[in-house]
């Protein structure tokens, strides 16, 4: 990955995720809630369209966060300082930290998806 574009990629996915929270806040304080208004509100297509494509944006952004720390803090130096035997097994362990948060972030925007949408 180019180190300019994902921290633009990570800070225009925060400046859209602030927008969504934005508007959930407004329409939070501008309306009379029940249960009737949250519910057509969140059944309309365009905010499931909205806050599908912002689960997906806060993944992105979680992603090269999580990617940035992995290469900075799970490499064979920066384990060396920790243990030699740790330091052997850096690129193994790099690699289940990716992993291990792959899976999590497509579980979750599995998740997500299906209560959006059913």
């Amino acid at each position: 990955m180019k180190g300019s574009r994902i921290w633009f990629l990570q800070r225009y996915t925060s400046v859209f995720i602030l927008s969504y929270l934005i508007y959930l806040i407004y329409f939070i304080f501008t309306n009379d809630l029940n249960f009737f208004i949250w519910s057509d509100f969140f059944l309309s297509f365009q905010i499931r369209i909205f806050t599908s494509i912002i689960f997906i944006l806060i993944l992105v952004h979680s992603f090269i966060g999580l990617w940035t720390v992995g290469t900075d803090y799970l490499t064979k130096r920066t384990l060396g300082f920790l243990s030699k035997p740790l330091a052997n097994t850096a690129d193994i362990l790099r690699n289940m930290y990716y992993f291990i948060f792959v899976l999590l972030g497509i579980i979750y925007l599995t998740f997500v998806l299906y209560i959006i949408w059913l």
